[in-house]
């Protein structure tokens, strides 16, 4: 049995509450204004526990997208799984794509990460390798349904709804979550059929 060791529980739980605080601050403040011990005390834990685990800030925000991309790749995979028919997957991905649209965080972390990507280059380099292997990423899936042309729409879905979602926060009154997912429903609808 692979059972671990109760430091290497504590260990990994501290890991999971130093990214879930994380993901709150960089979401609230964005990366540049985040401070390690905004994230060390909105987890329990100082500022010197927090680098035990992460070697600096770029570490930490690296982690946390790999890691939220990590999950959200597996549920993906899960639904892809379940599903038998072309039809189904397809069905099973466009839900999966409008549901990420309530994880609000997710949303504001991904513009985050891609405009640290972009004024960082070595940091692309670095998360480039997990995403590139990953056959369960969202453009990925959407190849694999659509065909590798339709590889360009499968990427613009995941330009689209993170920029959305944050139009949603600033005009919560003209875009409804209810408006918000009929909006991405109309574009996953859409980038599908550039793939015909």
């Amino acid at each position: 049995m692979n059972r671990l060791r109760k430091p290497q529980s504590r260990s990994l739980q501290t890991r999971e509450s130093l990214l879930r605080a994380a993901e709150l601050v960089f979401a609230k403040v964005g990366y540049e204004r985040a401070q390690m011990e905004e994230i060390a005390a909105a987890a329990g834990y100082s500022k010197g526990g927090l680098y035990a685990h992460f070697k600096s800030k770029e570490d930490l925000f690296l982690a946390l997208f790999q890691m939220k991309s990590e999950g959200y790749e597996s549920q993906l995979r899960d639904r892809m799984n379940r599903s038998t028919t072309k039809q189904e997957k397809i069905d099973s991905f466009r839900r999966f794509y409008l549901d990420l649209a309530q994880d609000k965080d997710w949303a504001l972390l991904i513009l985050e990460v891609k405009l640290f990507m972009h004024r960082n280059p070595e940091a692309k380099e670095k998360l480039r390798p997990s995403h590139d292997h990953s056959n369960h990423s969202i453009e990925g899936a959407w190849s694999r349904l659509f065909g590798v042309s339709a590889s360009a729409a499968g990427e613009a879905l995941g330009g689209i709804f993170p920029a959305l979602v944050l139009e949603s926060q600033l005009e919560p009154d003209v875009l409804t979550d209810k408006k918000v997912e009929e909006i991405l429903g109309r574009v996953f609808d859409g980038l599908a059929h550039m793939g015909e």
